[in-house]
């Protein structure tokens, strides 16, 4: 303990600020905030400034169009970084969200905010190879909405870029799946989500 508060007093005097809040994170029992890169399922290599942090906290609201089993209707699976596939969720069934065909969900985040950056700003984790079709929306209050596109296909990442005003900071993310791709019937209809992630986040 004393040489990491000996390496933090350092990083702190040279401004190494990446390097002083990793010290700090472990200080206080958590790297959640360090800069981290995750894999989506398409392939593409992320890297978010905030890590853990940086995902949506909460669903603040879950339409489907028709009923689901438990396992793919709790909005609470597609919160926080992503999970599935990985060792935190074996079974894979349990860990993310079926919109359904034509279903909404409201991502919030609660700790940090989503603001245009350099590059993409926002990131979708879909479980398939293909990400099916969903249109995105973004809020600074939940009430007013601002199209930001479409993710389909090869990548479900987002810039901010020219649609957004100058300086705005977003806290929720709106995901309406596309009911012309795919069809309705099966267990899991429509887009898997498995965490939503603001690549460039201020935390609150």
């Amino acid at each position: 303990m004393r040489s990491l508060l000996v390496l933090l007093a350092l990083l702190v005097a040279t401004g190494c600020s990446q390097l002083e809040q990793v010290a700090r994170d472990t200080l206080n029992g958590t790297l959640s905030s360090s800069p981290t890169t995750y894999d989506t399922a398409q392939g593409e290599r992320v890297r978010f400034a905030l890590g853990a942090v940086a995902f949506a906290d909460r669903v603040d609201s879950f339409r489907p169009t028709r009923e689901l089993s438990a396992a793919y209707a709790d909005p609470s699976q597609a919160v926080g970084p992503p999970d599935y596939d990985t060792d935190r969720c074996p079974s894979g069934d349990e860990c993310y969200l079926t919109l359904t065909s034509g279903g909404v969900a409201v991502f919030e985040f609660t700790n940090n905010t989503l603001y245009d950056g350099p590059g993409d700003d926002l990131a979708i984790f879909e479980i398939g190879p293909d990400v099916e079709a969903m249109t995105v929306e973004i809020s600074v209050d939940g009430r007013d909405y601002l199209m930001l596109g479409r993710v389909e296909g090869s990548s479900a990442l987002l810039d901010i870029a020219g649609r957004g005003r100058s300086g705005a900071q977003y806290r929720f993310v709106r995901l309406t799946d596309d009911p012309e791709q795919g069809g309705s019937g099966g267990s899991t209809p429509g887009a898997d989500v498995d965490a939503v992630g603001a690549i460039h986040a201020e935390q609150r």
